[in-house]
Protein backbone atom coordinates (compact mmCIF):
# COMPACT_ATOMS: atom_id res chain seq x y z
CA UNK A 1 0.00 0.00 0.00
CA UNK A 2 1.47 3.37 -1.00
CA UNK A 3 2.48 5.86 1.70
CA UNK A 4 -0.06 8.40 0.39
CA UNK A 5 -2.89 5.86 0.56
CA UNK A 6 -1.77 4.78 4.02
CA UNK A 7 -1.72 8.40 5.22
CA UNK A 8 -5.17 9.05 3.73
CA UNK A 9 -6.48 6.00 5.56
CA UNK A 10 -4.93 7.24 8.82
CA UNK A 11 -6.50 10.67 8.34
CA UNK A 12 -9.96 9.17 7.78
CA UNK A 13 -9.63 6.99 10.86
CA UNK A 14 -8.27 9.93 12.89
CA UNK A 15 -11.21 12.14 11.92
CA UNK A 16 -13.83 9.49 12.60
CA UNK A 17 -12.06 8.63 15.90
CA UNK A 18 -11.44 4.97 15.12
CA UNK A 19 -7.69 5.00 15.85
CA UNK A 20 -6.45 3.22 18.94
CA UNK A 21 -4.93 5.39 21.67
CA UNK A 22 -1.44 4.36 20.58
CA UNK A 23 -2.16 4.98 16.89
CA UNK A 24 -3.66 8.38 17.73
CA UNK A 25 -0.62 9.37 19.78
CA UNK A 26 1.79 8.38 16.99
CA UNK A 27 -0.33 10.12 14.34
CA UNK A 28 -0.57 13.38 16.31
CA UNK A 29 3.19 13.29 16.82
CA UNK A 30 3.58 13.04 13.04
CA UNK A 31 1.21 15.99 12.57
CA UNK A 32 3.58 18.12 14.64
CA UNK A 33 6.62 17.07 12.62
CA UNK A 34 5.21 16.77 9.07
CA UNK A 35 3.67 19.98 7.64
CA UNK A 36 2.48 18.19 4.48
CA UNK A 37 0.56 15.62 6.52
CA UNK A 38 -0.94 18.37 8.71
CA UNK A 39 -2.07 20.28 5.61
CA UNK A 40 -3.64 17.14 4.14
CA UNK A 41 -5.48 16.50 7.41
CA UNK A 42 -6.79 20.09 7.53
CA UNK A 43 -7.98 19.85 3.92
CA UNK A 44 -9.95 16.70 4.76
CA UNK A 45 -11.49 18.44 7.77
CA UNK A 46 -12.55 21.43 5.67
CA UNK A 47 -13.97 19.15 3.00
CA UNK A 48 -16.11 17.30 5.55
CA UNK A 49 -17.30 20.58 7.09
CA UNK A 50 -18.13 21.95 3.64
CA UNK A 51 -20.21 18.92 2.75
CA UNK A 52 -22.13 19.08 6.03
CA UNK A 53 -22.71 22.85 5.71
CA UNK A 54 -23.93 22.56 2.11
CA UNK A 55 -26.33 19.79 3.11
CA UNK A 56 -27.76 21.85 6.00
CA UNK A 57 -28.09 24.95 3.82
CA UNK A 58 -29.97 22.96 1.20
CA UNK A 59 -32.40 21.61 3.81
CA UNK A 60 -32.91 25.10 5.29
CA UNK A 61 -33.67 26.56 1.87
CA UNK A 62 -36.24 23.82 1.24
CA UNK A 63 -37.96 24.63 4.54
CA UNK A 64 -37.99 28.36 3.76
CA UNK A 65 -39.53 27.72 0.35
CA UNK A 66 -42.21 25.51 1.87
CA UNK A 67 -42.91 28.04 4.62
CA UNK A 68 -43.35 30.85 2.09
CA UNK A 69 -46.16 28.88 0.40
CA UNK A 70 -48.18 28.45 3.60
CA UNK A 71 -50.91 31.02 4.35
CA UNK A 72 -51.03 33.05 7.52
CA UNK A 73 -53.57 31.16 9.61
CA UNK A 74 -53.25 33.31 12.71
CA UNK A 75 -56.69 34.09 14.14
CA UNK A 76 -58.41 32.02 11.44
CA UNK A 77 -60.33 28.79 11.72
CA UNK A 78 -61.02 26.73 8.63
CA UNK A 79 -62.54 23.31 8.21
CA UNK A 80 -60.70 20.30 6.80
CA UNK A 81 -62.71 20.59 3.58
CA UNK A 82 -61.79 24.27 3.26
CA UNK A 83 -58.13 23.42 3.84
CA UNK A 84 -58.28 20.75 1.13
CA UNK A 85 -59.61 23.36 -1.35
CA UNK A 86 -56.75 25.79 -0.73
CA UNK A 87 -54.33 26.31 -3.66
CA UNK A 88 -51.33 25.31 -1.54
CA UNK A 89 -52.84 21.93 -0.62
CA UNK A 90 -52.13 20.13 -3.88
CA UNK A 91 -48.38 20.85 -4.10
CA UNK A 92 -48.01 19.95 -0.43
CA UNK A 93 -49.86 16.68 -0.98
CA UNK A 94 -47.65 15.89 -3.98
CA UNK A 95 -44.54 16.67 -1.94
CA UNK A 96 -45.74 14.41 0.86
CA UNK A 97 -46.43 11.61 -1.62
CA UNK A 98 -42.98 11.93 -3.14
CA UNK A 99 -41.43 11.83 0.33
CA UNK A 100 -43.40 8.70 1.21
CA UNK A 101 -42.33 6.99 -2.03
CA UNK A 102 -38.71 7.97 -1.44
CA UNK A 103 -38.73 6.60 2.10
CA UNK A 104 -40.34 3.37 0.86
CA UNK A 105 -37.69 2.95 -1.83
CA UNK A 106 -34.92 3.52 0.69
CA UNK A 107 -36.39 0.84 2.97
CA UNK A 108 -36.89 -1.63 0.13
CA UNK A 109 -33.43 -1.00 -1.33
CA UNK A 110 -31.56 -0.79 1.95
CA UNK A 111 -27.99 -1.94 1.55
CA UNK A 112 -26.64 -4.84 3.53
CA UNK A 113 -24.71 -3.72 6.57
CA UNK A 114 -20.89 -4.12 6.64
CA UNK A 115 -21.02 -7.31 8.73
CA UNK A 116 -23.37 -8.95 6.24
CA UNK A 117 -21.22 -7.88 3.29
CA UNK A 118 -18.11 -9.18 5.05
CA UNK A 119 -19.76 -12.58 5.61
CA UNK A 120 -20.91 -12.64 2.00
CA UNK A 121 -17.49 -11.94 0.48
CA UNK A 122 -15.09 -13.54 2.92
CA UNK A 123 -13.70 -16.94 1.96
CA UNK A 124 -10.76 -18.27 3.90
CA UNK A 125 -7.62 -18.38 1.79
CA UNK A 126 -6.63 -22.02 1.15
CA UNK A 127 -3.27 -23.36 2.22
CA UNK A 128 -1.53 -23.32 -1.14
CA UNK A 129 1.49 -21.82 0.60
CA UNK A 130 2.89 -25.03 2.01
CA UNK A 131 0.66 -28.06 1.45
CA UNK A 132 1.05 -30.74 4.10
CA UNK A 133 3.21 -33.73 3.16
CA UNK A 134 1.54 -36.64 4.93
CA UNK A 135 4.35 -39.18 4.72
CA UNK A 136 3.64 -40.78 8.09
CA UNK A 137 6.77 -39.39 9.69
CA UNK A 138 6.83 -39.30 13.50
CA UNK A 139 8.88 -36.12 13.51
CA UNK A 140 6.54 -33.15 13.05
CA UNK A 141 7.95 -29.66 13.21
CA UNK A 142 6.17 -26.63 14.67
CA UNK A 143 5.93 -25.27 11.13
CA UNK A 144 4.14 -28.39 9.90
CA UNK A 145 1.82 -28.34 12.91
CA UNK A 146 0.89 -24.73 12.13
CA UNK A 147 -0.11 -25.51 8.55
CA UNK A 148 -1.89 -28.70 9.65
CA UNK A 149 -3.93 -26.73 12.18
CA UNK A 150 -4.83 -24.18 9.51
CA UNK A 151 -5.98 -26.85 7.06
CA UNK A 152 -8.00 -28.56 9.81
CA UNK A 153 -9.80 -25.30 10.67
CA UNK A 154 -8.16 -25.02 14.08
CA UNK A 155 -7.41 -21.33 13.60
CA UNK A 156 -6.71 -20.68 17.28
CA UNK A 157 -3.83 -23.17 17.25
CA UNK A 158 -2.69 -22.08 13.79
CA UNK A 159 -2.60 -18.44 14.86
CA UNK A 160 -0.62 -19.26 17.99
CA UNK A 161 1.99 -21.25 16.05
CA UNK A 162 2.18 -18.81 13.13
CA UNK A 163 2.75 -16.01 15.60
CA UNK A 164 5.74 -17.80 17.11
CA UNK A 165 7.19 -18.59 13.68
CA UNK A 166 6.69 -15.05 12.37
CA UNK A 167 8.44 -13.62 15.41
CA UNK A 168 11.60 -15.33 14.16
CA UNK A 169 11.17 -14.64 10.46
CA UNK A 170 8.55 -12.78 8.43
CA UNK A 171 7.26 -14.76 5.44
CA UNK A 172 4.60 -13.45 2.99
CA UNK A 173 2.61 -16.66 2.73
CA UNK A 174 2.54 -17.18 6.46
CA UNK A 175 1.48 -13.55 7.03
CA UNK A 176 -1.42 -14.09 4.64
CA UNK A 177 -2.62 -17.21 6.46
CA UNK A 178 -2.05 -15.63 9.87
CA UNK A 179 -4.16 -12.66 8.79
CA UNK A 180 -6.94 -15.01 7.70
CA UNK A 181 -6.75 -16.86 11.02
CA UNK A 182 -7.02 -13.59 12.93
CA UNK A 183 -9.99 -12.45 10.85
CA UNK A 184 -11.85 -15.68 11.56
CA UNK A 185 -11.05 -15.36 15.27
CA UNK A 186 -12.32 -11.77 15.29
CA UNK A 187 -8.87 -10.26 15.89
CA UNK A 188 -9.31 -7.57 13.24
CA UNK A 189 -6.56 -5.25 14.49
CA UNK A 190 -4.00 -8.08 14.40
CA UNK A 191 -5.31 -9.16 10.99
CA UNK A 192 -4.88 -5.65 9.60
CA UNK A 193 -1.32 -5.52 10.91
CA UNK A 194 -0.57 -8.86 9.22
CA UNK A 195 -1.90 -7.67 5.87
CA UNK A 196 -0.26 -4.23 6.06
CA UNK A 197 3.11 -5.85 6.82
CA UNK A 198 2.56 -8.23 3.90
CA UNK A 199 1.73 -5.38 1.50
CA UNK A 200 4.48 -3.02 2.63
CA UNK A 201 7.35 -5.51 3.01
CA UNK A 202 6.73 -8.05 0.25
CA UNK A 203 5.69 -8.16 -3.41
CA UNK A 204 4.32 -11.69 -3.26
CA UNK A 205 0.63 -12.04 -2.38
CA UNK A 206 0.22 -8.26 -2.61
CA UNK A 207 -3.23 -8.43 -4.25
CA UNK A 208 -4.46 -11.04 -1.79
CA UNK A 209 -3.21 -8.86 1.06
CA UNK A 210 -5.10 -5.83 -0.20
CA UNK A 211 -8.31 -7.81 -0.68
CA UNK A 212 -8.25 -9.18 2.85
CA UNK A 213 -7.17 -5.80 4.26
CA UNK A 214 -10.26 -4.27 2.66
CA UNK A 215 -12.39 -7.02 4.21
CA UNK A 216 -10.75 -6.34 7.59
CA UNK A 217 -11.90 -2.72 7.47
CA UNK A 218 -15.32 -3.85 6.29
CA UNK A 219 -15.66 -6.22 9.24
CA UNK A 220 -14.85 -3.32 11.58
CA UNK A 221 -17.50 -1.18 9.87
CA UNK A 222 -14.84 1.25 8.61
CA UNK A 223 -16.34 1.81 5.14
CA UNK A 224 -14.09 4.76 4.23
CA UNK A 225 -10.89 2.77 4.62
CA UNK A 226 -12.42 -0.33 3.04
CA UNK A 227 -13.43 1.67 -0.03
CA UNK A 228 -9.96 3.21 -0.35
CA UNK A 229 -8.36 -0.23 -0.51
CA UNK A 230 -11.02 -1.64 -2.82
CA UNK A 231 -10.75 1.33 -5.21
CA UNK A 232 -7.01 0.78 -5.48
CA UNK A 233 -7.51 -2.94 -6.00
CA UNK A 234 -10.26 -2.48 -8.60
CA UNK A 235 -7.87 -0.46 -10.76
CA UNK A 236 -5.65 -3.49 -11.39
CA UNK A 237 -5.66 -6.45 -13.74
CA UNK A 238 -6.25 -9.53 -11.61
CA UNK A 239 -9.04 -11.76 -10.34
CA UNK A 240 -9.51 -9.63 -7.21
CA UNK A 241 -10.26 -6.50 -9.27
CA UNK A 242 -13.63 -7.90 -10.35
CA UNK A 243 -14.56 -8.88 -6.79
CA UNK A 244 -13.49 -5.45 -5.54
CA UNK A 245 -15.73 -3.70 -8.11
CA UNK A 246 -18.70 -5.88 -7.17
CA UNK A 247 -18.21 -5.19 -3.47
CA UNK A 248 -17.83 -1.43 -4.05
CA UNK A 249 -21.20 -1.38 -5.83
CA UNK A 250 -22.84 -3.09 -2.86
CA UNK A 251 -21.22 -0.70 -0.39
CA UNK A 252 -22.36 2.34 -2.41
Amino acid sequence: MSKHLNDTDLIHRYLDRSLTDQEKELFEARLQKEPALKTMCQEHQQLIKGIKYAHLQDKLEQLRTLESKLPDLAGKQISLNQFARQPYWKPLAIAASITLIAVTLVVLNRKEDPAQLYAKYFDVYPNVIEPIDRDGSDEISKRTLAFQAYEAGDYQQASFLFNELLAKKKEPGMLLLQGNSNLILGNTVEARNNFITLINDFDKYDMQGKWYLGLSYLKEGNLKSAKLILWELSDTENSYAKKAKELLKEID
